[in-house]
């Protein structure tokens, strides 16, 4: 009897050790390193490339999601989408993708136009290329490097032979100058890089190429990059030296859009008004109100805001101005403004900086460093609505603000600077991180599932 008791007992452990000896093994296979041919296929003349690490991304997801912090939410909502998706497309397809390797998202100029592409590790050509065929993509395999693009958007400018051609032509050559020196830089948590040739915004905004590097740490996101600045701006930026006192969710920056001046005077050009261009925007934003108005529901961020302009200019004549008292429905006082209860405060502070905001008094900070653009403080503010009844609770019903509530809910803090290094470049760095038992990528898969980013 007790022969066979420690029998049994020896033969459990041993059950167990060959057990978790499988585990490991299947573990190590399926997360195990992958060849990465796609990025050297690149092409030379991308303007814009990102590369998601599938092996970094999927082992970060495995072991935070399941078992780390067991998080039962996110395991039922994966479930539920995973069974939306069953029930609407039939099963799930192979085509052959080895989607625990690099993958690589790119655009390319063409014509007046540009295309936007897929490159993939193949494990199986012929499943590639059997359900592909048929599909709203063209697409090409080389070896064990593939490239997809959506016909579907080019179908009524580009033949699909053209396309075609494309394709082949990018499996088949290894890119000379290719931004794959630029978008390969593997290591822990380092799960997404871009790369940009050309400004995504024109060629009339501050920066030309840049690379940034998102980076996942156990309770943190973390950014990481660098812009270089477009010659014709090399003096145009200036570090910030005068900011208001961060609290709330702060944001300062010396690189204004002139799209946002632009913006501006063609809304106050019907109040026969304008504002000249602005050198410094610093604001706080605490929370906002939503008040019922005798014109309807009024929103009213509660914010701190100081703007530096490159001319002299006056708040004073601007609320003034009859046209805009009556098109706002505010009342003027000596040194504020009012919607019924609600009191917004504004200061000269001298000729060329206004101040505007919730705080009569306001606590302004001297900044010595070489930062341009500066966002401190915590994410909760952006959320966090105050009055409005009814249209609170429309805004509750609405996925996509219940998701970022959700999110911004479990956040701690936010960092992030632009900090000019010399006159052509800028260095970027930020972090986002999360409070207590909350995961940076179970948060993320909440918000893009709950706020049905997908559907």
């Amino acid at each position: 009897m007790y022969f066979r008791k420690r029998f049994f007992q020896f033969l459990s452990i041993f059950v167990l050790l060959v057990f978790a000896w499988l585990l490991l093994f299947f573990n190590q296979a399926i997360l195990a390193e992958k060849s990465n041919n796609n990025t050297l296929h690149v092409p030379d003349n991308a303007s814009f490339a990102i590369r998601i690490d599938g092996r970094e991304l999927a082992e970060k997801t495995l072991f935070s999601i399941f078992l780390e912090s067991k998080d039962e939410v996110v395991i039922s909502l994966l479930q539920s989408s995973i069974s939306k998706n069953m029930n609407t497309e039939g099963q799930f397809k192979n085509y052959g993708i080895d989607y625990l390797s690099d993958i690589v998202i790119f655009e390319i100029p063409y014509k007046r136009s540009t295309i936007q592409g897929i490159l993939v590790n193949v494990n199986n050509k012929q499943l590639f290329n059997k359900n592909l065929n048929g599909s709203k993509s063209v697409f090409a395999c080389h070896d064990d490097v593939g490239v997809i693009f959506n016909y579907s958007n080019f179908k009524d400018q580009v033949p699909s032979s053209e396309l075609k051609k494309i394709a082949v032509n990018i499996v088949k050559t290894t890119s000379k100058n290719t931004p794959e020196n630029f978008i390969a830089h593997h290591g822990p948590g380092k799960f997404v890089e871009t790369y940009s040739k050309i400004s995504n915004f024109g060629e009339s905004t501050y920066f030309g190429k840049s690379t940034v590097l998102f980076e996942l740490q156990e309770k943190s996101l973390l950014l990481s990059g660098k812009l270089d600045i477009n010659s014709k701006n090399t003096t145009a930026i200036n570090p910030l030296t005068k900011i208001i006192e961060p609290k709330g969710i702060h944001f300062s920056s010396t690189i204004i859009p002139t799209v946002l001046v632009d913006s501006l005077n063609g809304w106050l050009k019907q109040f026969s008004l304008t504002i000249p261009s602005i050198n410094t925007i610093s604001l706080n934003h605490i929370e906002t109100k939503i008040i019922n108005h005798s014109s309807g529901f009024v929103v009213i961020p509660q914010i701190e805001l100081l703007i530096q302009f490159n001319k002299d200019f006056s708040i004073q004549e601007l609320l003034s101005s009859p046209e805009l008292i009556t098109y706002l429905a505010y009342s003027l006082q000596k040194n504020h403004i009012s919607f019924q209860e609600e009191k917004i405060f504004f200061k000269q502070i001298n000729s060329k900086s206004i101040y505007i905001g919730i705080t009569e008094n306001p606590t302004f900070k001297t900044v010595n460093s070489n930062e341009v653009v500066k966002i401190e403080g915590n994410l909760k503010a952006l959320t966090t609505i105050k009055g409005g009844g009814m249209m609170t609770a429309f805004l509750e019903m609405l996925p996509i603000y219940s998701a970022s509530k959700n999110l911004v809910k479990h956040t701690e803090s936010l960092n992030l600077s632009f900090v000019k290094t010399n006159k052509n470049n800028i260095d970027l760095k930020g972090e986002l991180k999360f409070t207590k038992d909350h995961y940076p990528m179970n948060e993320l898969i909440k918000f893009l599932l709950v706020g049905q980013i997908f559907n």
